[in-house]
């Protein structure tokens, strides 16, 4: 799917525990902060930051620790890690209280950086946040890691492209598998680090500490579309909002339905 919205965002960096954090920011007004999935980057945000930035807000992309251009850690981080790291970042950038929106493992960072820095977080928006149970964490620790080591007949460019088409049930457009793979490949060795942080973390239990105002937001045709109402039950207070079909890829295929999505959700409290 092709789109003329391309963002004409500002990149810059900003220093982080594991060395710069990268981000790209777009807009005025209130500052929403953007949270990628593993192991995109601040690129899966590129068609829509001019759609929220056009509503009026200050738009944040952030990238993850060891994704698109930000440093990274040499060991493995939980998630508490990559949201100090963010949160960090969020404080030197002095745009706190933030509305804060993670998908999928950005969902899991946004979860625990509400939790345990609430005084960044003024509303916390989670799309289809990887709530598991402890037998399906384990299960998912045991599956076997993707080798991206360079292979001569390059095949490890099309193991890649495989699994990250095959994640959206080849459903996803060509384009959004494209990007996919390159910031997994530009990720390089440490490309695990973030689904192994996300597997070993109990995202319920974060999130039955966040006292921002949150809602869960979900696409049917996402993968872990069933987990969200999982989510949503965590407190009684939580918001859950829903949009019918898209992929896992929604957020770069469809920006204009997720973006509307968002918008409707967040806090007028200008």
């Amino acid at each position: 799917m092709e789109h003329n919205n391309r963002s004409a965002a500002r990149k810059a960096y900003i220093d982080g525990p594991y060395g710069q954090i990268h981000y790209r920011e777009l807009g005025e007004g209130p500052v929403m902060v953007l949270l990628h999935q593993t192991s995109q980057s601040s690129l899966q945000f590129e068609h829509a930051m001019p759609l929220l930035a056009a509503a009026g807000y200050r738009v944040i992309a952030l990238d993850t620790p060891g994704y698109g251009m930000s440093d990274g850690p040499g060991e493995p981080p939980g998630v508490d890690d990559y949201a100090a790291a963010l949160a960090a970042a969020i404080r030197a950038l002095n745009v706190a209280p933030v509305i804060l929106v993670g998908h999928h493992t950005g969902a899991a960072v946004a979860g625990a950086l509400a939790a345990n820095h609430p005084d960044l977080v003024k509303q916390l928006i989670v799309h289809c946040p990887p709530v598991y149970t402890e037998e399906e964490r384990l299960e998912r620790q045991g599956r076997a890691r993707l080798d991206q080591s360079p292979k001569e007949d390059g095949s490890h460019f099309q193991a890649r492209w495989s699994v990250s088409h095959g994640k959206t049930g080849n459903t996803a457009s060509l384009a959004a598998t494209h990007m996919s793979t390159l910031c997994a490949m530009i990720a390089g060795d440490n490309e695990w680090y973030g689904h192994r942080a996300a597997f070993t973390y109990d995202l319920g239990a974060a999130l039955a500490k966040v006292t921002a105002p949150t809602v869960v937001l979900t696409n049917t045709g996402d993968i872990i579309h069933h987990l969200a109402e999982r989510a949503s039950k965590i407190q009684p207070a939580f918001g859950y909002s829903e949009i019918e079909g898209g992929t896992s890829q929604i957020v770069w295929d469809e920006p204009e339905r997720w973006s509307q999505a968002v918008l409707a959700l967040v806090k007028r409290d200008r």
